[in-house]
């Protein structure tokens, strides 16, 4: 049986708020049922679910593994603490994996301004033509890519909900820039360069904002995790799409393509898993 709750002294806390924001992995043996299970405990222990996700399958990284995902929200060093000292455990959960979260969002302003484009954004989806060559992935070895088996089943979704992609993400020390005339950090090249369009490109095909913060510290629980998950990461990004297939419209929108150089560039790994809510 083991205590879903971290170990309080292991938190590093913020200066600025006296909240704690945790992201979970949860693997179950029978996810439907031991979701609501795991929502009913935070619920009667006044924990703040904000986000709960249904992994549906990898994109980018190892063999599909974790059924479910959580953002949750303790009130204070003192709240979670009193739970911790509560030993909650269930022992349906076969795997489980806990990051401390520093919240990144968007000021809200900036999202409303490129909403205000997004009718151009659908012209160009309609207007042009994806030039994604899938049968160059098998021949590649690559952290930040699908396999093309990967790819072929994403392609072969034909779901019409919303899609919610949970990226795990780890940049380079310096960026790696093919030139090797660019010398920035990788963070500087995904997070500023690529991060900024991308994430303009997701708003402009309908797409969301739903989550992004930096990992603080260490992995604060690891318990039967998958080797492409375990280990320290230093942030995570969740966008929402209209469907899953509009990710290929990312592709379309001004700017993007030539993004792709600075994200190979920074990201040294990534672990991407389709989700549903």
């Amino acid at each position: 049986m083991y205590n879903i709750i971290p170990d309080p002294e292991k938190l590093i806390y913020s200066k600025k708020t006296n909240k704690i924001t945790l992201f979970y992995f949860f693997k179950f043996s029978d996810s439907k049922i031991n979701s609501k299970k795991i929502k009913q405990i935070f619920k009667e222990h006044d924990i703040k679910c904000l986000h709960w996700f249904n992994c549906q399958y990898t994109l980018i990284g190892g063999d599909d593994f974790w059924t479910s995902a959580s953002i949750v929200e303790f009130k204070s060093k003192e709240h979670i603490k009193r739970i911790f000292d509560k030993k909650i455990s269930n022992n349906k959960i076969k795997a489980l994996q806990v990051f401390n979260l520093n919240p990144k969002l968007p000021p809200k302003i900036i999202l409303f301004i490129i909403k205000l484009f997004r009718p151009l954004g659908i012209l160009f989806d309609i207007l042009l033509k994806n030039s994604i060559n899938s049968s160059k992935l098998n021949k590649l070895s690559s952290k930040i890519l699908p396999t093309k088996k990967q790819h072929q089943r994403f392609f072969n979704d034909q779901r019409k909900d919303k899609a919610y992609m949970i990226n795990l993400l780890q940049s380079f020390k310096t960026a790696k820039y093919k030139n090797n005339k660019t010398t920035i950090s990788g963070r500087e090249a995904y997070y500023e360069k690529y991060g900024k369009v991308a994430f303009r490109s997701v708003i402009l095909t309908g797409g969301n904002f739903t989550y992004a913060g930096r990992i603080i510290g260490t992995t604060l629980i690891e318990y039967n995790t998958p080797s492409d998950t375990s280990g320290n990461w230093e942030a995570i990004g969740i966008m929402e799409y209209s469907r899953p297939k509009k990710l290929y419209s990312l592709e379309k929108m001004p700017g993007y393509k030539n993004a792709l150089i600075d994200r190979n560039a920074g990201l040294k790994r990534t672990v991407n898993i389709f989700s549903t809510k």
